[in-house]
């Protein structure tokens, strides 16, 4: 269903004069094209069938980029399906690592290398603490999930990660966690805060690292040592009984961009006025901003082309799919099933006659959506 007031109305409204005065990225413009013609005859169309033939539609395609909320449900909702059926059975915690914001030129500058380092520190943080007999003496599993936004689509990269409470020691066997907390949120943060600036600092020394106009590389070595003695964000969440519930977070944003359109509350060809959840107070508030000031917030936040913004790591990742599927029934106990928060798909279309999903049959050009859209043709399901 289309939105009145969504992102690709904002597009349409502000991205031509958006782009006079500025540099846009490849990224950006990319996303600033499907986005705006997601759904429309200039992608051309497709005819479904169920497979009784009891029901047919006439269908726009959908622009398939991962920053446009309009069709992004249907990835996320077979992301996490696959995930549910790869789950252990077992206790997990939710960890978020957060960069200082000091930091946020060099990320606007460096977003591929940033994002590597971001994730580098904080798998190898948990990985090289849980390995240690102190905490759990076990290789953990851990599901990571790049986010570059905050609530009102400041500039905020943080890593959230859904971490096992337990893992795989020598013996191939699974080993549960025998404290309460996964790791003393202290000891993770100087560890995260080490290893991240020592990254950085040798991405510089080694000339990977572009600096902002007007930093030079004794600036910013000097910032990396006065950020070494302050405390960093990192959140160790308390355990929960599966990791169902973390994992659908993580798939709400794994695609379709930092804002929902149900967020926008309305769009004019001046302003935008979305909803953002203020941490201050826990209170919904209403945001208004230029048209032009809104997309360069939202266009930060799509990820250059290649970066994975989703990844697996310890025996979550593929070297162990193996043990794990050994481990999922080892693991299991009476209760324990997992019931992911579904997100659905709403691509789908179901057959009200056999049940059915209806699915594409017949491809149509831009061309003839065009001529279907001057002949009065709707879209939608109907009987054929």
């Amino acid at each position: 269903m289309k939105h009145a007031s969504s992102i690709q109305s904002v597009i349409r409204r502000g991205y031509a004069d958006y782009r006079r005065f500025r540099r846009v990225r490849a990224d950006v413009a990319r996303a600033a094209l499907r986005v705006s013609l997601c759904k429309s005859a200039a992608l051309g169309g497709h005819v479904a069938r169920c497979e009784c033939g009891a029901t047919s539609s006439v269908h726009y395609n959908s622009c398939r980029h991962r920053s446009c909320p309009e069709c992004s449900g249907g990835r996320r909702a077979r992301w996490l399906e696959h995930l549910r059926d790869d789950l252990l059975p077992c206790d997990h915690f939710h960890v978020i690592f957060t960069v200082p914001s000091e930091l946020n030129a060099i990320w606007q500058h460096n977003r591929v290398l940033f994002a590597e380092l971001l994730f580098k520190a904080s798998r190898l943080s948990l990985e090289q603490l849980l390995r240690d007999p102190k905490y759990l003496g076990a290789v953990p599993g851990i599901i990571s999930a790049l986010h570059t936004w905050g609530r009102n689509l400041s500039i905020h990269p943080h890593v959230h990660c859904l971490v096992t409470g337990g893992g795989v020691g020598g013996d191939g066997q699974f080993h549960h966690l025998k404290r309460r907390i996964l790791l003393p949120a202290r000891v993770l943060m100087q560890m995260f805060r080490g290893k991240f600036r020592f990254y950085l600092r040798r991405a510089l020394l080694s000339e990977r690292l572009a600096l902002p106009l007007g930093m030079t590389p004794n600036r910013f070595l000097s910032l990396l040592n006065r950020l070494g003695r302050s405390a960093w964000n990192v959140r160790v969440q308390d355990r929960y009984p599966h990791g169902a519930s973390v994992a659908g977070y993580l798939a709400r944003y794994m695609s379709g961009g930092p804002l929902s359109n149900k967020r926008i509350v309305s769009v004019t060809d001046e302003d935008v006025t979305f909803q953002y959840l203020d941490h201050r107070d826990g209170r919904e508030k209403p945001l208004k901003l230029s048209l032009c000031d809104f997309l360069d917030r939202w266009f930060e936040h799509v990820p250059p082309k290649g970066l994975r913004t989703v990844r697996r790591s310890g025996f979550y990742s593929n070297h162990y799919r193996a043990v794990r599927k050994s481990l999922r029934d080892a693991c299991s106990s009476p209760g324990s099933e997992i019931e992911a928060e579904k997100i659905v798909d709403r691509e789908l279309i179901y057959c009200p006659y056999c049940e059915t999903a209806v699915i594409s049959r017949e491809l149509i050009s831009a061309e003839q959506m065009i001529d279907l859209e001057s002949l009065g043709v709707r879209t939608g399901v109907e009987p054929p």
